[in-house]
């Protein structure tokens, strides 16, 4: 069986397969098992680093993820067509992923960024700033995948 790199990096590509039911269930459970995957890591990666203690800005941005992240979710059920709407899950998985890789990238290179950007300044505010900046990030996620369903809940609508 051969792999086709479109279903991880083309948003386009996997919208189509969306709108037109063509998207296998075997390939939604890919998406599926990708987001707990990448969840999970984070979860992981953050219970197991020893720290002394956490900093305000550190705390500050684990409660503005999670704010982002319920805010973000219900924004997209509403996208979606909210209670009229139709395979939420169907398509949030698959949309999460593609147009998630490329945030990926974004929060890797914001992270990189930040130090550079703001070089000479204090430990508070790199991490003030860094809150900020991977809230933002974050939020833009949530836009960018909302564009999509709502462009497939029109399609299915229409």
């Amino acid at each position: 069986m051969s792999f086709d790199h479109r279903y991880m990096w083309s948003t386009g590509f996997v919208r189509d397969r969306l709108r037109t039911d063509r998207l296998s269930e075997a390939a939604s459970f890919g998406y599926f098992l990708t987001i707990m995957t990448f969840d999970w890591l984070q979860f992981t990666f953050i219970a197991t680093t020893p720290t002394p203690s956490i900093s305000p800005w550190s705390s500050a941005g684990s409660w503005a993820t999670f704010v982002v992240t319920v805010l973000g979710l219900l924004y997209l059920y509403r996208k979606n067509g909210g209670g009229a709407g139709q395979h939420f899950l169907y398509r949030y998985f698959p949309l999460s992923v593609t147009v998630g890789w490329k945030f990926v990238g974004a929060m890797f290179v914001t992270v990189w960024l930040m130090p550079v950007a703001l070089g000479g300044q204090s430990q508070e505010t790199l991490g003030w700033s860094s809150t900020v900046a991977i809230a933002a990030v974050n939020i833009v996620l949530f836009w960018r995948i909302g564009v999509h369903l709502g462009s497939l809940a029109r399609d299915t609508a229409a």
